[in-house]
């Protein structure tokens, strides 16, 4: 594992990778950006953090390959199929066909309810005024 680390006034940047040439084209990035010192570092680190980034690897469509695809809705789309795939592909191998419309709905609403869900937290976290008009007016009284 490698660990990248970039020291700004006023943040501190950390970043853990597996691939030693995607720490690399961190460290460019980070250094393009005038910190005031870049670390690279390599050895062994937490187990959450290899659990959390194999997670994201594969899960998280920021980080894998899917996030070369600009519409949000097109990589939802593309990680409901590539479940439904391995619904699929786990029902054959363990004979259950007789659960494989449970599974492929079960599989729908996790991933649905997870996009919904981060979609909600960047858009609170990008435009929190979106959230500002529920509740009590300005004067304290409801509308």
């Amino acid at each position: 594992m490698y660990k990248v680390t970039g020291y700004f006034k006023n943040e501190k940047v950390v970043q853990y990778f597996i691939d030693k040439y995607d720490a690399i084209d961190f460290r460019d990035i980070v250094d393009a950006n005038y910190p005031l010192h870049v670390t690279f570092e390599k050895g062994v680190y937490p187990m959450k953090t290899f659990i959390i980034s194999s997670w994201n690897s594969v899960m998280n469509s920021s980080y894998n390959p899917l996030r070369n695809i600009p519409h949000t809705g097109t990589r939802h789309m593309i990680m409901q199929v590539l479940a439904w795939m391995w619904v699929l592909v786990f029902t054959i191998s363990t004979g259950t066909w007789a659960y494989i419309g449970y599974n492929f709905v079960a599989h729908s609403l996790l991933l649905g309810a997870i996009v919904i869900t981060v979609c909600t937290f960047e858009a609170a976290k990008r435009k929190p005024q979106y959230f500002g008009g529920f509740g009590r007016a300005q004067g304290g009284e409801h509308e």
